[in-house]
């Protein structure tokens, strides 16, 4: 489960860097990212 969400994050994380966003948009993926592999 915690190489799932490293993956997760660090995908995140390439997104943003990609879009060039506020850094409120990479915790928001990040913390969307935990939640839905904290229920799945």
């Amino acid at each position: 489960m915690l190489d799932s969400l490293i993956n997760l994050i660090s995908q995140g994380a390439d997104m943003t860097a990609a879009v060039g966003h506020a850094p409120q948009t990479a915790l928001a993926a990040i913390l969307c990212a935990a939640l839905l592999n904290f229920f799945s």
